[in-house]
């Protein structure tokens, strides 16, 4: 016997069946961490631009916002569903200088989105803020539901609505 198909035998065995298994966006449960904030934000610009919404982006990863839409800046954060069905969108700061927050959450076969005014999420009117670490406030994770949030092919229609140029 071959150690090496025993051993990949055993571990299928032991790995649950996941949601994301064959699903179209699969892919982006296996991108990095670190890079999925990047492809939301770049997927949110490109979708905008698609709409004729023009889209700044942030200079650098340092900078206190990532995305300016119509005057206003906004904080991306991005998510994968998790095994209980919620987004956990995580290092939300309410200590940099941007107007909108905004979620991007991705499902194994579709994307939703909410935004909310930055004084909307310090009163968490958005949801609950948990903090990160303990005895740390300032970043805070913001757990939602999928359908707490909208479809994707709204964005554009609430940044015409809600988003007033300056």
């Amino acid at each position: 016997m071959n150690p090496i198909d025993l051993m990949l035998r055993v571990i299928r065995e032991h790995t649950p069946q996941s949601k994301w298994t064959g699903s179209p966006l699969e892919p982006f449960r296996q991108v990095a961490n670190t890079n999925r904030g990047d492809i939301g934000e770049e997927f949110v610009a490109r979708y905008l631009e698609s709409f004729d919404i023009p889209v700044h982006r942030s200079e650098s990863r340092i900078m206190e916002w990532d995305l300016e839409i119509r005057g206003k800046r906004f904080e991306v954060k991005t998510a994968s569903e998790d095994s209980g069905g919620s987004f956990q969108f995580n290092h939300v700061r309410l200590d940099r200088n941007y107007d909108y927050l905004l979620c991007l959450g991705i499902r194994p076969a579709e994307i939703r989105f909410e935004a909310w005014r930055k004084g909307e999420v310090s009163e968490q009117i958005a949801g609950t803020l948990v903090r990160m670490a303990e005895g740390q406030a300032v970043t805070f994770k913001l757990t939602k539901k999928p359908e707490t949030m909208r479809t994707i092919e709204d964005l554009p229609g609430w940044i015409r609505q809600a988003i007033v140029q300056l």
